[in-house]
């Protein structure tokens, strides 16, 4: 598997405007780039979530003739796989749902197949992973029971996570990126004390039920998806590698209720139950403006986009674009952004946490499983390629590491600018002042 090619830079730049830009526009852009430059891109456009959205934005300006037949041949048959692979995924979707409500595990769906059709018109154009939950933390043990019957293992934990795996025999690979695989993985979330003992989260308190395809299951409600899924971008935006496609979704989920004024006041409501709830969604809605064109209403950006502290709404301007659109698998571009929010918390904790990111020592986790039907030649064939996975993220960890470290000068040359700046704008307003009350 080739894991990853430096994508051309006009495609990068082209389909991202496509979603923008009027259809002469984009035919113009497309026009002047050649097979080759597709051919190079490939891997991004599907690492980045955008390959079947933007076949759909191609049909909408109907401008299919602006690329080559082979890349237009090329996402037409991935479309036509990845309808299967949904198809597929939504009766694994609704079989675990089963099982937790035969259980009476109290739960609530979380992002996939409840982000359509507000984020996602047809889950189709999306390549879902994995399911995700919101638990009861009491009832963990019960769920992991229901998961074992139904073929998975659990084979991570955080404080707030616990991931399972089914089948993960399968070797991964571009190849059939978008055709149904046996593989499937849950990922449960939950709330955790202060003592780190799992707990019940007081969302599941304000479960709505929702439907799809004839199916019924229950997430949570449209005010408390719409900040999930902000922060779910944000806590991206603060990692190695964001998918575009989120950025997206989130700009087609702004434009769903632009108009509905009660929506909005439902969100600032619940955004006051979410630490960094507000910039989460000010980042969310400054990054799908500047690359995909969305427009946020005022009565959402007073308090969100309006009142970014200035170094964030700084480091998205500047680094944002750059740190989305990067190639797999990312950059550290995110540490700088991460420096200044956790600025005045300077502890010995933070700074081996800052330690750990640049330079991790724990050793990657692994993306494939031996099973004991394997042969020989297949066993050694998963090894070679945990191998070249654990290569992979030590060539990142090295390249992007010096990079932070190259461009950390040049953001406290950036950062001391808006701080002058704020300075001096304190200084006008103290004097204007003084003049108005002599």
């Amino acid at each position: 598997m080739k894991w990853s090619n430096p994508a051309d830079v006009r495609v990068v730049e082209a389909v991202v405007a496509s979603f923008r830009d009027s259809a002469e526009r984009s035919q113009e852009r497309f026009s002047a780039i050649g097979q080759r430059a597709w051919d190079l891109s490939y891997f991004w456009l599907d690492a980045s979530g955008l390959a079947l959205y933007f076949l759909n934005r191609l049909e909408t300006l109907a401008i299919e003739d602006s690329i080559p037949v082979a890349t237009l041949k090329r996402l037409e048959q991935n479309l036509s796989d990845n309808r299967r692979r949904s198809h597929a995924m939504f009766a694994e979707f609704a079989s675990v749902n089963r099982m937790f409500q035969a259980a009476g595990v109290d739960y609530a769906n979380l992002k996939g197949f409840t982000l359509s059709p507000e984020s996602c018109p047809i889950p189709a154009l999306r390549r879902q992973l994995d399911f995700d939950f919101l638990v009861d933390g009491s009832q963990l043990e019960r769920c992991r029971e229901v998961l074992a019957e139904g073929g998975y293992v659990l084979t991570a934990t955080t404080a707030q996570t616990w991931e399972f795996k089914a089948d993960t025999s399968e070797l991964g690979g571009m190849k059939n990126f978008y055709k149904p695989k046996l593989q499937r993985s849950v990922e449960l979330h939950f709330a955790s004390s202060s003592t780190d003992a799992p707990s019940r989260d007081e969302r599941l308190d304000r479960v709505a039920l929702r439907s799809w395809d004839g199916f019924t299951f229950p997430a949570l409600p449209p005010s408390e998806q719409f900040v999930g899924q902000a922060l779910h971008l944000f806590g991206h935006v603060c990692s190695a590698s964001t998918r575009p496609s989120w950025i997206l979704e989130y700009k087609n989920h702004v434009s769903c209720y632009y108009n509905d004024q009660d929506f909005w006041q439902r969100v600032a409501e619940s955004s006051r139950r979410h630490h960094r709830g507000p910039i989460a969604i000010g980042v969310a809605s400054l990054l799908s403006s500047r690359l995909f064109g969305c427009e946020t209403p005022a009565l959402l950006d007073e308090w969100t986009l309006d009142r970014l502290p200035p170094s964030v709404r700084l480091w998205t301007e500047r680094y944002g674009s750059r740190a989305v659109l990067a190639d797999f698998p990312g950059t550290k571009l995110y540490m700088l952004l991460l420096d200044e929010l956790e600025r005045g918390d300077e502890t010995r904790s933070s700074r081996t946490q800052k330690r750990r990111r640049l330079v991790p020592l724990n050793r990657p986790l692994r993306i494939v499983y031996a099973s004991p039907n394997d042969n020989l030649w297949r066993r050694l064939r998963k090894e070679l390629y945990q191998v070249r996975y654990v290569f992979l993220r030590l060539r990142f960890h090295v390249v992007e590491g010096i990079r932070y470290l190259v461009e950390t000068m040049r953001w406290k040359h950036q950062l001391g600018a808006i701080e002058d700046t704020h300075e001096d704008r304190s200084h006008l307003v103290v004097s204007d002042a003084r003049q108005a009350k002599d």
